[in-house]
This record gives C-alpha cells, sequence and structure tokens, in this order.
C-alpha cells in the first residue's frame, strides 16, 4: 500500500530534528518533557510510522516557540515561506555552540520583523 502521506511525514520529520538541533534538545525523553508528547509518539512521528495531529503540532510549536508551519507545512499560510527550517536544515553540524546561538538569535530577529 502506497503512503501518500509520506513526504509530508518526512517534513515534518525533518522539521522536528532540525528544531531539536537549534534548541539544543539532545533526545526524544527531553523533547517528550518539553512538550509533554510521549516518547513513543514522538518517536512515531521521526520514524514516519504516524502523521503527526494539530493537537500535538501546537505542543511542539509552543515547545520550540515557533510557528505551528515550521513543524508541519500545512498550516502554512500561501503567502509564508517555512524560512526558518529550510535555513536550519542547511546549518553545518560542526558549528560551536557560540555560532549556533548567533543563528539562534538571527533567526529570532527575521521572526520579530513581522510583527
Amino acid at each position: 500500500m502506497i503512503d501518500r502521506d509520506l513526504p509530508l511525514k518526512k517534513e515534518i520529520a525533518n522539521n522536528i530534528k532540525t528544531l531539536m538541533k537549534l534548541n539544543g534538545i539532545k533526545n526524544q525523553i527531553k523533547l517528550s518533557e518539553i512538550s509533554g508528547i510521549s516518547k513513543s509518539t514522538l518517536s512515531d512521528y521521526l520514524r514516519l510510522k504516524t502523521l503527526i495531529n494539530p493537537g500535538n503540532v501546537e505542543k511542539l510549536a509552543s515547545a520550540f516557540n515557533v510557528d505551528k508551519s515550521d513543524i508541519d507545512p500545512s498550516f502554512a499560510s500561501p503567502n509564508r515561506s517555512n524560512q526558518t527550517v529550510t535555513i536550519a536544515a542547511h546549518i553545518d553540524e560542526d558549528l560551536t555552540e557560540e555560532e549556533m546561538e548567533e543563528v539562534r538569535k538571527y533567526i529570532e530577529f527575521i521572526k520579530s520583523q513581522r510583527e
């Protein structure tokens, strides 16, 4: 059977992984504690087993302090691109903690410009 949601599941999983890196969250247990979503449910999202539900998109967005569309692109308005996660997905893993903090500050600056 073909999983028609697979491309969306992959994008959501990549977004969650990227946001975990950006926020210094090293494992699913810590993300579970912060978000209130069970570790097994988070594992299912990251292993592409299930599609995230809107309530958990909200919980993760709140935990990461980002828009829901930064988790699940289907929440994006037609005029807004998913710039934060797109930029973050291209960050090399060899950044120092200070460099990563500068990236976080820049992302917050960009977000503040839309208010």
